[in-house]
């Protein structure tokens, strides 16, 4: 048969081409083909002086993306004197003007002098110079009209000398010249020996009065190179649409475009081949149990032709392939549930693979693997060797040394080895000599932040059960000082950090020893989650306080206030910059930081306040946030832009789906998300962008988040209940 997982013996699961392997019980399940391209009739190659490949390619600066600073072109960081970028279309056009997209962010080498040419008559001729540019954003740089087939960007001096690059570039075009339509050809792709070819899908920018019309065509294999191609297609005006042209093992795509005064219609990504049908897998877990049946449950996207069954296949390292067995349609062919196949009780990593069914509409489906994890184990090294990098690498900013310590004592509470619980007592004991008089704790950076002290303190809340006697009455004292300054002292106005509608202020201004300077008592998110609705929520369970116990509620209330429409939390805090006409702001440019730590207030306060209507109240509010992250997730298993700021956080949603899965509403896609994390966590080559371990915080909360994934609940639990 044809192998759809491989697993290979360093736990890391790689979805395999096709092999065959001694299994003759097993069904044939066919593989098909899919081929998705980006940018697949793009007219413009970028070359550059020099680039960062992995992270910050010259492609960068055309790829339609201005986030920061994932969407950057840049150099390498060995402080070039000048660095340039050049367009090269592939027929010449009239052009008017370029705009540039500058980096938001002066970290990341703004260019300052600069210069734009376009090449006329075999030579670059200026078209634009620029010296002490502060602008951040798009900038514009219109010209008389030149027909060119090149534009280069010379730039002289960055607002850093050690890398240049920029963020963004288009081209403008002269809407007056000639709007004939324009035929662009993708490049040729090898399906294969298929008998269907399946679908042909797209997604385009088609600006008003422009168009595009797609077609295809196909040609037998001659050696490794296409043959003699077929007539075009007639242009597909369904999207997606069956492809027409007859089966063969190359196929090409043509775009025709007409422009308009508007701009360029532009097609940004094409699907071709098999339906990828499957949406997700019900396993019934996020790990399956040794030794008890497992029951795969999978749920299409599209109805699919119930006399044509689906084939599964159970893959496991050195063993023979297992078929599930016979199965039935449900929900109108949108969902497949295999008979129960027995696990053996041996542990690691497997995989299903399935296929052999067809849409509704007859096409053949791509067939879907679905690696999985056989008991805890495999995560358990994981978390380990993670473990082992964080005490090795103890990070200065008390936010990041929380998390790590709590995964460390977690551990403890896994295995019931001594060396982690000495280990975290130690720095429990530090964080405790830590606070100043006044009932704070300095970040480790500067400015005094009561969210990076709300993780903190969830060790010592956590701690507080393997604490003696001493330190326990240190861990009262210690909160007790916090609450008063966040109730009593307040600010230097004798303001109180709580505030009516709910929220939590900022924190206080402070020099890098942590000495205050200044106040910031607006509303913040992250402080209203970390403290409000967390520490005070623990603080209600320890000393039975029912003023504890409305502050986390009504921090709740407030973060599930800010929910927009779509579900997603935003990010308020104070502004810092001079001259804006409010110093409170929303800041979208992380929602899955602000997911990650709202969703750890909303757990510790539905754990620690023990109320029916409370709890309920809580876990309906917070769905429509649920289901924006099911949403969003992205391919494989992550969340965020990669590589941002934003990702190095996202993982703490992870916590977020595991407690609303388990207590709220039970949910085979909230599992599915979970799984397919953990599984790009566990496969350290295609997790290797996460830097876990390497980048503190990305390891902080990855390591939180495989523990509670291992044991639910280990890192936030009713202790004194046990």
């Amino acid at each position: 048969m044809k192998a759809r997982c491989g697993i290979v013996c360093s736990a890391i699961i790689v979805l395999a081409s096709a092999s065959t392997l001694a299994a003759p019980a097993a069904p044939e399940i066919p593989d098909g083909w899919s081929w998705h391209g980006r940018r697949p009739f793009s007219e413009i190659a970028v070359i550059a002086s020099s680039e960062e490949p992995d992270r910050w390619p010259a492609l960068n600066a055309v790829d339609g993306d201005t986030s920061e600073p994932e969407g950057l072109w840049q150099t390498l960081r060995n402080s070039p004197e000048s660095a340039w970028l050049e367009l090269r279309l592939r027929e010449p056009v009239r052009m008017t003007g370029v705009r540039i997209y500058h980096q938001l962010d002066a970290g990341y080498y703004r260019s300052v002098d600069y210069s734009i040419a376009c090449e006329a008559d075999g030579a670059w001729k200026p078209v634009a110079t620029v010296e002490g540019n502060t602008a951040t954003g798009w900038r514009d740089h219109p010209f008389e009209p030149i027909e060119t087939a090149a534009v280069r960007i010379d730039i002289q001096k960055s607002e850093h000398g050690f890398r240049m690059g920029l963020n963004e570039v288009e081209l403008v075009y002269d809407a007056e010249q000639e709007a004939g339509p324009r035929t662009v050809l993708s490049e040729p792709y090898r399906c294969g020996d298929v008998g269907e070819l399946g679908r042909i899908g797209y997604a385009a920018d088609v600006p008003d009065g422009a168009s595009v019309a797609l077609s295809t065509r196909t040609a037998p294999d001659a050696g490794g190179t296409p043959g003699g191609w077929c007539e075009w297609s007639p242009p597909y005006t369904a999207n997606p649409a069956a492809i027409v042209s007859p089966p063969a093992e190359w196929i090409q795509c043509r775009a025709v475009f007409t422009d308009s005064p508007g701009g360029r219609a532009v097609v940004n990504d094409i699907v071709l081949g098999w339906p990828a049908c499957v949406g997700t897998v019900d396993l019934g877990g996020v790990i399956a149990r040794p030794g008890a049946p497992l029951t795969a449950t999978v749920h299409f996207t599209e109805p699919m032709d119930t006399a044509a069954p689906l084939l599964g296949i159970l893959e496991r390292a050195g063993q023979p392939d297992t078929p599930l067995g016979a199965g039935a349609w449900r929900d109108s062919g949108r969902i497949w549930q295999f008979e129960p196949v027995d696990l053996d009780a041996g542990l690691g990593l497997a995989g299903l693979a399935f296929g052999g069914a067809h849409t509704a509409d007859g096409l053949p489906m791509l067939a879907h693997s679905e690696p999985f994890a056989i008991g805890t184990e495999p995560l358990l090294a994981r978390l380990r060797a993670i473990a082992a990098w964080m005490m090795e690498h103890p990070h200065n900013a008390i936010f990041v040394e929380g998390y790590n310590q709590r995964t460390i004592l977690g551990l403890y509470e896994i295995t019931k080895e001594p060396a982690y619980l000495e280990h975290v007592r130690k720095w429990a004991q530090w964080l405790l000599e830590y606070q100043k008089e006044d009932g704070y704790w300095p970040t480790g950076y500067g400015d005094v932040y009561f969210a990076d002290t709300g993780s903190a303190l969830g060790l010592l809340i956590n701690f507080y059960k393997h604490a003696s006697p001493d330190e326990q009455r240190a861990i009262d004292t210690a909160l007790a000082r916090y609450a008063h300054l966040l109730l009593v002292r307040g600010d230097s106005e004798g303001k109180p950090f709580v505030h009516e509608d709910g929220s939590l202020g900022v924190g206080f201004k402070a020099d890098k020893d942590g000495t205050v300077t200044g106040d910031l008592n607006k509303p913040y998110t992250i402080s209203t989650a970390l403290t409000g609705a967390e520490i005070f929520a623990a603080m209600y369970y320890m000393y039975g306080d029912e003023q504890y116990k409305q502050i986390a509620v009504n921090a709740c209330d407030w973060l599930l206030d800010t929910m927009v429409d779509s579900g997603q939390i935003p990010y308020f805090i104070e502004d810092w910059n001079p001259g804006g006409e409010d110093a409170f702001w929303v800041w979208e440019r992380w929602p899955y930081d602000t997911s990650a730590y709202a969703g750890e207030g909303f757990l510790a306060a539905w754990t620690y306040i023990d109320d029916a209507a409370f709890r309920a109240e809580l876990g309906r509010r917070v769905r429509p946030h649920i289901e924006w992250l099911l949403r969003t997730q992205n391919a494989d298993g992550s969340w965020a832009r990669r590589a941002s700021g934003d990702q190095l956080r996202s993982h703490g949603v992870v916590n977020l789906l595991l407690w609303y899965d388990e207590h709220v509403r039970p949910d085979p896609r909230v599992t599915a998300a979970i799984r397919r994390w953990c599984l790009l966590v566990l496969d350290e080559e295609r997790s290797a962008y996460l830097r876990v371990p390497g980048d503190g915080i990305a390891t902080s909360l990855t390591g939180r988040a495989l523990l509670e994934i291992i044991r639910p609940g280990v890192d936030c639990y009713r202790w004194k209940d046990r």
